[in-house]
């Protein structure tokens, strides 16, 4: 008897527990009556979506009682939270974990590590902000001039067979803590002082643990179609995915070269060479004042270094070539278009360009006198600048590349600090709406895809960048017709507007356009960990 009471009461527990799955509160939160862009690039449909823990667990019509909370998304766009996969996030990551200017973007991840410089000692960096919690989920690649530097310092040479064999070392542990893979800034220290063989070796140890290759060119003005080809060689040699990095043209000289580069990609992917790209949608780049210097002028310690600047004749032929390159590269030919972004010594001249701060001065706003400037700047604290240098025409067509992915080249800033680049603020909502609903250079599908499952295939996200059952619930609301990037040149701190809500595996983090504070962000770890 006592058995079959127990049978019994057993039967009743389990049908009670079917019994919850179909009541009320089935799901945590129920999208209602949205437009769909579901990230393939497909049409969008309009439908429900019912979220379960950290996944969606329902596409299709879902009635209200089945929802502990009910979001009306009518006449909304619902799609994949964006997937950012060229950002320096992991410079403020700590500092700052909620990565406000990001989530009011719809970001829901970024990729730090890039243009060759990460962190190191990568399984202690993932333990700390484990620890810490973030918002957003947070993926990075392993810095080339991050390993070289440790390696061998600020030499312009190449490495010894033990120093490569070291930093081979190097790039295989960080790829089997979890690093997505390497990437490279050729144009920067000491990543400049480096052959294309070397470069080559070191991707294979990544390609080895099934990561990719980001690269911030060698060269992206005068020299671009040159460096783009390295890139596509290195991709080849190394049996690795190819990312080139904020793909663009700086020299007024060379507009119109994208045609070219894309012709470049184009025909690399033909011949079976996974070669793809990012870029931002702003006609100015960003960077410290280092990328105006020849590179042999900033070889060796910080003595060195000076000793060049005093010296007559290297500080002549540096001049000389500051001037080459603010004409022929970074400067459009236009002291007006550097612009101070930060610098920590004088805070007054952040925001103004070359031209009026030598006009502060009372000098005369000539080319010798700007590389005059340029060297006093970089030595006492190496500023970062704004640089307008670029055409809209490469920056569309650029844009319309089917595998051009929309990434910021930001970074995790802190409100009202600097005058920074309004990237940071406004790569995502600039595209929605500028270039989708203003311009109609493409639609919103493919602006979509874009930001989120061409990025996540990228990066080897299997249950992100799609609005699909059982994928992750990385998801934004927007308003398809009041989206738009806030954020200006003068006035960069500024949040987007039109993003509604924004959730990160399930949690909201954006709720009525304002930030949550929650931290359900999660570590996205490369192929090559060891668990």
């Amino acid at each position: 008897m006592k058995k079959i009471i127990v049978i019994f009461l057993t039967i009743l527990i389990l049908i009670s527990a079917a019994c919850s799955l179909i009541k009320p509160g089935k799901f945590d939160y129920i999208i209602k009556n949205g437009k769909i862009v579901d990230g393939t690039g497909n049409p969008w449909y309009k439908s429900d979506i019912g979220i379960k823990g950290d996944k969606i667990a329902e596409i299709g019509k879902i009635p209200e009682e089945k929802g502990k909370k009910i979001i009306d998304a009518s006449k909304k766009v619902v799609s994949p939270g964006f997937i950012d996969i060229h950002t320096h996030a992991d410079g403020g990551i700590l500092r700052n974990p909620t990565a406000q200017n990001y989530i009011t973007q719809g970001v829901t991840t970024v990729v730090g590590g890039n243009c060759g410089g990460s962190e190191l000692n990568l399984s202690e960096f993932f333990k700390e902000i484990e620890l810490k919690e973030i918002s957003l989920n947070f993926g990075t690649l392993v810095g080339h001039n991050t390993v070289r530097r440790r390696v061998m310092g600020n030499e312009n040479r190449e490495p010894t067979i033990e120093e490569l064999e070291e930093m081979k070392k190097i790039v295989e542990q960080e790829m089997k803590s979890g690093a997505l893979g390497l990437s490279t800034g050729l144009k920067y220290l000491p990543g400049a002082y480096s052959k294309t063989e070397e470069v080559i070796e070191l991707a294979k140890v990544a390609a080895k643990f099934g990561g990719f290759y980001a690269t911030h060119l060698r060269e992206e003005g005068i020299g671009l179609v040159d460096a783009v080809k390295e890139a596509i060689e290195i991709g080849e040699k190394a049996n690795i995915p190819v990312q080139i990095s904020h793909h663009k043209v700086v020299s007024v000289d060379r507009w119109g070269d994208s045609k070219t580069t894309l012709e470049l990609i184009e025909d690399a992917r033909n011949r079976g060479i996974d070669v793809k790209d990012d870029q931002y949608p702003y006609p100015a780049t960003s960077t410290g004042l280092a990328v105006l210097f020849p590179p042999w002028s900033l070889e060796g310690s910080k003595e060195k270094i000076e000793e060049r600047f005093k010296n007559t004749k290297s500080r002549k032929k540096i001049k000389e070539e500051i001037i080459y390159n603010i004409i022929h590269d970074r400067g459009g030919k236009d002291l007006d278009n550097i612009r101070i972004a930060s610098y920590s010594k004088d805070k007054n001249i952040e925001g103004k360009s070359i031209k009026e701060i030598l006009e502060m001065k009372g000098l005369t706003p000539d080319m010798e006198s700007a590389a005059e400037l340029i060297l006093e700047l970089y030595s006492n604290g190496n500023a970062s600048a704004i640089y307008r240098c670029l055409s809209d025409e490469d920056i569309e067509r650029i844009m319309k590349y089917p595998t051009t992915m929309h990434a910021s080249d930001g970074s995790i800033v802190e409100m009202n600090k600097g005058v920074p680049h309004p990237r940071n603020y406004g790569t995502f909502p600039r595209v929605l709406s500028l270039y989708v609903r203003e311009k109609g250079l493409i639609t919103l599908e493919d602006a979509i895809r874009k930001m989120t499952s061409l990025p996540a295939s990228r990066i080897g996200i299997r249950n992100a960048g799609i609005i699909s059952v059982g994928k992750h619930a990385d998801i934004v609301i927007f308003d398809p017709l009041n989206i738009k990037d806030r954020a200006t040149w003068d006035k960069p701190h500024q949040y987007s507007e039109g993003i509604l809500y924004v959730f990160v595996n399930g949690e909201i983090i954006v709720e009525n356009g304002s930030i949550t504070g929650e931290l359900p962000g999660k570590i996205i770890y490369g192929q090559g960990r060891k668990k």
